[in-house]
C-alpha cells in the first residue's frame, strides 16, 4: 500500500499535513499552529522580567563563588609551596603560625560554604599577610645568593 503525504505551510506559520491512502481512499489531516509547544510573547516577557529581577542576585552569587574559589586556590598554592620548602624556611615560629593558620582556614572554608564574598576576601588577606613574610624570606634570600640583590 502506498501512502501519499503532503505538507502545506501558510504565511502565518500554520502547517497542514495530509496523509492519504489511494487503495482504501482514506485521508487524514492535522494542522500544526505556530504556537504549538511554544511560549507565548507574554510568557517570554515574564521570563525576561524575572531574569532582570534576579540579575543582581546572580552577580552577587557569582562574586561570592569567585571569592571562595580564589581563597581555596590560594590556600592550596600556599600549602604546596610551604610543604615543598619547609626545610628551607629558617623562622620556624613563622612557619608554625602559617601551617596552623592554613589548617584552621581550610577547616573554616569547609564549614562555611555559604560565607559572604567579603568574608572570603578577608580570609584571603589573612593568609596572604602570614605567607608573604615567609615567602619573601625564602625567595628573597635565594635572590640575594643567586643574583646579588
Amino acid at each position: 500500500a502506498t501512502v501519499t503525504v503532503t505538507f502545506k505551510m501558510d504565511a502565518n506559520g500554520m502547517l497542514e499535513v495530509t496523509a492519504s491512502n489511494p487503495a482504501t481512499k482514506s485521508t487524514r489531516s492535522i494542522t500544526i499552529t505556530a504556537e504549538d509547544g511554544r511560549l507565548s510573547e507574554e510568557e517570554v516577557a515574564d521570563m525576561v522580567r524575572d531574569a532582570e529581577r534576579h540579575a543582581e542576585d546572580d552577580k552577587r552569587e557569582y562574586g561570592r563563588i569567585e571569592a571562595r574559589n580564589r581563597l581555596e586556590s590560594h590556600l592550596y598554592a600556599v600549602s604546596s609551596s610551604v610543604n615543598e620548602n619547609e626545610e628551607r624556611i629558617e623562622d620556624k615560629d613563622d612557619l608554625k603560625t602559617l601551617l596552623d593558620s592554613l589548617d584552621e582556614m581550610t577547616e573554616w572554608l569547609d564549614d562555611n560554604q555559604d560565607a559572604m564574598e567579603n568574608e572570603y576576601q578577608r580570609k584571603y588577606s589573612e593568609i596572604d599577610s602570614l605567607y608573604r613574610p615567609v615567602l619573601s624570606s625564602l625567595y628573597g634570600k635565594d635572590g640575594e645568593d643567586d643574583a646579588g640583590y
